[in-house]
């Protein structure tokens, strides 16, 4: 059958050593590249006239410490004084961000090398779906974390900051440690929120769920993304909470129709849409 997995079947320990073989080079590319966030800092050099960047040794203010510095002077209010509580703070900040910025640059390698695990184990169709659908779903999820970052949590910062200012407080304050948790958590809940058109079409690529079922059940499913901007918007407004649904809302809609346009294409080719079970 043309839908049989390709291969030699392999036992136990072959998977096993297969996945500790993948696991090395993901975590070698992964260490690798933390050290020169975490090492290395960003100068530029005037070269003939023309402007080029090159690393410099310096663990006192290397990249990480420039990614966050960049980041926090963004995103914090004016009147807001950012704080560290113990002299271990800004040494964790710089570890959390080295080895974030490590896992983003080297996420090729950790994708192909766990790709290159489960490869063996699927039928030629389940890959053909993943490879169509790795360059959207890395679009889509690029484009979560630049909304997340560019358009809502400033809004946020700004938004809760004033609230304090309008109950009293004297002096707000930041500790780095907690504002970076909550810019990578959310920044990552975003990006993997709009994952939801790419989810939906595998389902429906490979033949479990019918692009009617999605129509079916829209309702439910808007509810289900308002509910979601809802627990992870911190603010009240209901502002932060529609600008994360709103877009979700749409990315369902064009998941829908990605889905229909695959039963289409597969009723064209001579294949019966899959069973709704």
């Amino acid at each position: 059958m043309a839908d049989e997995v390709d291969g030699p079947r392999m036992g136990i320990l072959q998977h096993i050593e297969e996945f500790r073989h993948r696991a090395k080079w993901s975590f070698i590319t992964v260490m690798i590249l933390f050290v020169f966030f975490s090492g290395f800092q960003a100068r530029v050099a005037d070269v003939g006239g023309v402007t080029v960047p090159y690393p410099y040794p310096d663990p006192l203010q290397p990249l990480a410490s420039q990614f966050f510095n960049m980041t926090l002077n963004y995103l914090k209010p004016a009147f807001v004084v950012s704080t560290v509580l113990n002299p271990a703070d800004a040494f964790i900040v710089q570890f959390k961000t080295a080895f974030f910025l490590a896992l983003l640059v080297g996420m090729p390698m950790v994708a192909y090398q766990m790709g290159m695990f489960i490869a063996p184990g699927l039928r030629p169709r389940e890959k053909r779906t993943i490879l169509r659908l790795l360059g959207p779903s890395m679009a889509l999820f690029a484009l979560g974390v630049l909304i997340a970052f560019f358009v809502v949590l400033p809004f946020t910062f700004d938004f809760l900051y004033q609230v304090a200012v309008n109950l009293g407080v004297d002096q707000p304050m930041l500790h780095i440690d907690q504002f970076l948790d909550f810019v990578l958590l959310f920044m990552l809940g975003f990006g993997l929120a709009f994952q939801v058109p790419v989810i939906m079409y595998a389902l429906t690529a490979v033949g479990l769920v019918r692009a009617a079922t999605w129509r079916k059940y829209w309702r439910l499913a808007i509810i289900a993304i308002f509910g979601f901007g809802a627990i992870i918007t911190p603010d009240g407004s209901g502002v932060t909470m529609v600008l994360v649904s709103a877009p979700m809302s749409v990315l369902y809609v064009a998941g829908y129709a990605a889905c229909v346009l695959n039963e289409r294409s597969r009723e064209r080719r001579g294949r019966a849409p899959p069973r709704e079970g």
